[in-house]
């Protein structure tokens, strides 16, 4: 039955895709005519089974394999839009999800680059940033080769990536984004413009307040201040020279961190983590990570229990992950309480 169900939507879908060939198109419409409408003689109801296999068999081979997957691909995710926009957020993961595995599975290069934006642009919204800027990097390097690096299309995943950093607070990787996103920012009109320029007024940089800034905080940081030291890092990393300052910027968060300053030993952990500016090194996230979450900071207990439970730079324990996770759920971190609730739903 539920093959019928599935060949069946097929069809009527393959009818109004624009992709469908003039035949397809004709044989659904046959099909819609036939059998489709209310039913009044007998007649039609004693060749209904027969026919509809018949016209199966017609569908695939006038509207070909990959037509029908686009099919089923298009109609995946309206249905993941429609269900995140009711607020079934897990079930718009699910569908967002089953999309991208049919793309990878059978379809080009095209919809694969679609289907991780989406999925990107959705955990953006959701405000899941790892995962967001683990698929808009994705849909980035497929856009390149699909559309060119200056699309207009490429252009949107810059924008929904920029404003992912943006929300992680990660200047250093978000501006490089942010000024490729600049150069595109003509092509768009109304919601769309909106958007852009919201996101690329948040990467302005202020000189003068940049100056300020370091004038302010630089003789205390060189007085072992570990608070000074943090805010001078944080604000070298958000300037445009911030791959160059990267020595001074570790050399900072590194002092600060000794002094037990849990930001500072949290930051150090991301900066391993997410390899900015650095080589990425699982080790040494998880020791500061660790650091940081026995200091009690919410952000670093939830990623040091991701560590654990993924095994990541250290022996997996995923019981000793779920007393981190708890932990930092309670001081009220929302991906630690998501993960909470998912695994108290079991």
């Amino acid at each position: 039955m539920n093959f019928f169900k599935n060949a069946t939507s097929g069809i009527f879908a393959c009818y109004v895709n624009e992709r469908a060939s003039g035949l397809c198109q004709k044989t659904c419409r046959l099909y819609n005519q036939l059998f489709c409408n209310k039913m009044e003689n007998n007649m039609k109801k004693f060749f209904l089974f027969p026919s509809v296999l018949i016209f199966i068999l017609i569908i695939i081979s006038a509207c070909g394999h990959k037509t029908i997957q686009n099919v089923y691909w298009d109609a995946g995710t309206s249905v993941a839009i429609g269900e995140e926009k009711k607020g079934n957020i897990r079930s718009a993961e699910t569908e967002f999800k089953v999309a991208l595995t049919r793309a990878e599975r059978e379809l080009d290069k095209n919809r694969i680059a679609s289907s991780n934006h989406n999925l990107g642009a959705f955990y953006r919204r959701q405000n899941r940033l790892s995962d967001a800027i683990h698929y808009l990097n994705e849909a980035l390097k497929l856009e390149a080769e699909v559309s060119g690096p200056n699309s207009e299309r490429t252009g949107r995943t810059l924008a929904e990536l920029a404003a992912a950093y943006l929300m992680e607070n990660n200047f250093f990787e978000g501006r490089p984004i942010a000024n490729r996103l600049e150069a595109l920012k003509s092509y768009y009109r109304g919601d769309e413009a909106v958007f852009v320029e919201r996101v690329l007024e948040f990467y302005q940089f202020d000189t003068e307040k940049y100056n300020e800034a370091v004038a302010r905080l630089k003789p205390l940081a060189d007085s072992g201040d570990p608070k000074s030291q943090r805010e001078l890092a944080y604000v070298y990393s958000d300037s445009p020279d911030a791959k160059e300052l990267m020595p001074e910027i570790l050399k900072l968060y590194r002092s600060s961190a000794e002094q037990s300053y849990s930001e500072s030993q949290y930051y150090l952990g991301v900066i391993y983590d997410k390899g900015r500016g650095v080589e990425s090194d699982n080790t040494e996230a998880r020791k500061w990570y660790r650091i940081a979450a026995e200091n009690g900071h919410p952000v670093a207990q939830f990623n040091y229990g991701v560590f654990l439970e993924q095994g990541r730079g250290g022996p997996k324990n995923e019981s000793e992950a779920w007393i981190w996770f708890k932990k930092s759920a309670k001081q009220g971190y929302p991906s630690a309480q998501r993960a909470m609730r998912q695994y108290n739903s079991k």
